[in-house]
């Protein structure tokens, strides 16, 4: 498997740096190698970008790249902020960030901040299962089951848009068009984890989970479960903490709706986020 990304680099004669980037990422299904596309943007290529109507998906194209198979955009400027042109690039980022649906799209500079690179690579691993989704032979019974793996998932980042989200996949059946039902549904599900997660819907999520081992595991585990998921809600242990234990828990009581749960199984192994 592959997971495809593009820099988009300006000027055009710039002396590109090495893309601080993992090789590879362990997913679920197996090891999925890492391509980086190196598009560099020109005048030409950035006025053509920038001129509404913004036909992205075609733009895309001319570039050599596929929405359909791409699953982030970095970008990468070599002028100094000061530089006149430096400006140009802002607006890209400004117009990809906002009108692009589907693929996330980062700042190289911020991939050193861990919460946007954590955040960045969530988005991507989420699409690029979904691109795998695609790839196969699609039922609406397997973009059912991917909707339930990740409902905790996309609760923690927002909880209107995943209410949005429930009557799509509850109508699927009524769709014409599975194919165009599953790029919609996609679209939505980008633009819902653009939302960052925050402590408060992670609270509520790991809340949520607590309640199946209620009558599962002693009072002892559920009490040591209880006191972290308050330390956690004031800042003082991490949330993998809260997630492990309940891992463990899971592992002592395992329940078969949780055990499909991204939110605790991520489909990147080694991306525990």
């Amino acid at each position: 498997m592959k997971l495809t990304l593009a820099r988009f680099y300006w000027p055009a004669d710039a002396v590109v740096d090495t893309l601080n980037f993992p090789e590879y990422f362990q997913s679920d299904a197996g090891q999925v190698s890492v391509s980086i596309i190196d598009i560099p943007l020109t005048h030409k290529s950035i006025d053509a970008l920038l001129t509404p109507p913004f036909y992205l998906e075609q733009w895309f194209m001319g570039q050599g790249l596929f929405l359909d198979t791409l699953c982030g955009v970095v970008i990468d400027n070599y002028y100094p902020p000061e530089h006149p042109d430096s400006s140009k690039i802002q607006r890209v980022f400004s117009l990809l960030a906002e009108e692009l649906d589907v693929v996330p799209v980062i700042n190289k500079d911020d991939l050193a901040d861990t919460a946007q690179w954590e955040h960045f690579v969530e988005q991507m691993s989420i699409l690029h299962e979904f691109n795998q989704l695609l790839s196969e032979q699609l039922t609406a019974h397997k973009l059912i089951e991917f909707h339930t793996r990740y409902k905790m998932q996309f609760l923690a980042h927002s909880q209107p848009a995943y209410r949005r989200l429930g009557p799509l996949v509850a109508n699927i059946k009524h769709e014409p068009s599975l194919y165009e039902f599953a790029h919609q549904y996609r679209q939505h599900v980008m633009r819902l984890l653009r939302y960052p997660a925050t402590l408060q819907n992670h609270t509520n999520v790991v809340m949520h989970l607590q309640g199946y081992f209620r009558k599962k595991v002693g009072d002892e585990a559920r009490q040591r479960l209880t006191t972290l998921i308050h330390q956690y809600r004031l800042g003082e242990i991490p949330l993998s903490e809260v997630k492990t234990t309940l891992r463990e828990l899971q592992a002592t009581a395992p329940h078969g709706w949780l055990a499909q749960q991204r939110y605790l199984y991520p489909w990147f192994i080694d991306y525990d986020l």
